[in-house]
């Protein structure tokens, strides 16, 4: 039988990423636990905000609305590990609000990722130092509270997230604000961020398909404000933006609302945590010419749901459909729709921790849209803020040229 030069290539990368992979695990062996800002602060291991990070579980999901302040009695936000410097000014120590996250890729094969002489070839890197964030996290005074997410990558950085929390206004949970730079999905069933593995395919498409002034997703962060509430099993929200950045060139604003209903600590459930949501976004992207500014108003619907199962199976499924009543941005508007899901299993067994994730796109309007992908990864923890994975993407798609990936990550944070 003849197996052909991809299939050699990728049996080649698959072995060298697994040795690679086998020698870490054997070089350094499991013994300390976590440190990060929060395990610093309140001297807790970092399990119990995430159940494999970066994903958080229901205990970090409700710390991190409550202003990263600790949920319940006694209260948390104003004097906790800090020092007291005068009756009205009461100071954090750096290393309870400091810390940082590095990615690392030392191994990536990507089939069909090149041209030349006119025809596609695989591409094989390694030593890609990813990113290094640094941020900023935690109460600046009982109720208010800051997140500041600065990254840098190999040929550049940028502000990922930047916002204020105003938490419990008139000492009610009903009553939050954020402003700056967030997310208009953070408090659905499934924010995209804080994840378990691969971004969603469908939450990352831009309006316009990224040809605007103002193109935007509904999962990135923007400049702007959102209102949000929860009491018992309900989480409410909404908001509005400029866009994509600060300088709202066309002048035009974006909104989303949404709602989402938990199971609560209170049912004292093995399936604690588990969601639905449904979350909405309308807005307006444009093409100004010398004479005229030419609108595409779009719109998203999700419908999102997390299962929750004890601290080892984590269950996530997120639906969009979405429409543009000016796709192109041309004089004669012509309509366009997509709908698509992501859908993920994990698994947690100690120190292992298993994934799937499958990806599927569909537009009989913009056939560039589509997505069909299957996405396995296997990491192993070697402390609770370090671990090592491969993670694999397959192309199940009817295109000719599909293109699978195959990557070996380090991952940490302290």
């Amino acid at each position: 039988m003849v197996v052909s030069r991809i299939d050699h290539r990728f049996i080649w990368v698959l072995g060298l990423a697994f040795l690679s992979w086998l020698a870490i695990l054997f070089l350094i062996a499991p013994e300390a636990e976590a440190v990060s800002q929060f395990s610093r602060k309140y001297k807790v291991d970092c399990s119990t905000c995430h159940s494999a990070f970066p994903r958080l579980n229901f205990f970090g999901e409700q710390f991190m609305r409550n202003g990263f302040q600790w949920p319940g009695e006694p209260p948390d936000g104003d004097t906790e590990g800090k020092e007291e410097i005068s009756e009205d000014l009461v100071i954090d120590q750096v290393g309870n609000w400091l810390g940082a996250r590095l990615n690392i890729v030392p191994i990536k094969f990507k089939t069909n990722d090149l041209t030349r002489n006119g025809e596609k070839q695989d591409s094989f890197n390694i030593g890609n130092t990813d990113w290094l964030q640094f941020f900023v996290a935690g109460s600046i005074f009982k109720d208010v509270a800051i997140f500041i997410e600065q990254e840098f990558e190999t040929d550049g950085a940028k502000t990922s997230w930047y916002h204020l929390f105003f938490t419990n206004i008139l000492g009610s949970s009903t009553a939050n604000l954020q402003v700056g730079r967030l997310s208009p999905v953070d408090f659905t069933s499934f924010s995209d961020r804080l994840r378990i593995f691969q971004k969603s395919d469908v939450l990352n498409i831009k309006s316009s398909g990224g040809a605007g002034e103002n193109s935007i997703n509904v999962r990135s962060s923007r400049p702007g404000l959102q209102y949000y509430g929860y009491t018992g099993p309900f989480v409410w929200f909404a908001g509005a933006d400029n866009g994509k950045d600060n300088s709202d060139v066309d002048r035009q604003k974006n909104y989303w609302g949404g709602a989402r209903l938990e199971v609560p600590t209170t049912a004292k459930s093995d399936f604690e945590g588990s969601s639905v949501s449904f979350h909405s976004y309308f807005g307006t992207d444009t093409a100004s010419t010398s004479t005229a500014q030419i609108d595409n108003d779009f719109a998203r619907y999700t419908t999102a749901a997390t299962v929750r199962y004890k601290e080892n199976l984590d269950l996530m499924f997120v639906y969009q459909f979405a429409e543009d009543d000016n796709y192109d941005l041309t004089a004669s508007p012509v309509a366009r729709e997509y709908s698509g899901f992501t859908g993920i299993a994990a698994y947690w067994m100690n120190p292992w921790y298993f994934i799937l994730q499958y990806d599927q796109v569909d537009s009989d309007d913009v056939a560039s849209l589509e997505v069909n992908k299957i996405s396995p990864s296997v990491w192993y923890f070697l402390r609770n803020n370090f671990k090592i994975g491969i993670q694999g993407r397959a192309d199940v798609s009817g295109a000719q040229e599909k293109k699978h990936e195959l990557i070996a990550v380090i991952r940490t944070m302290f």
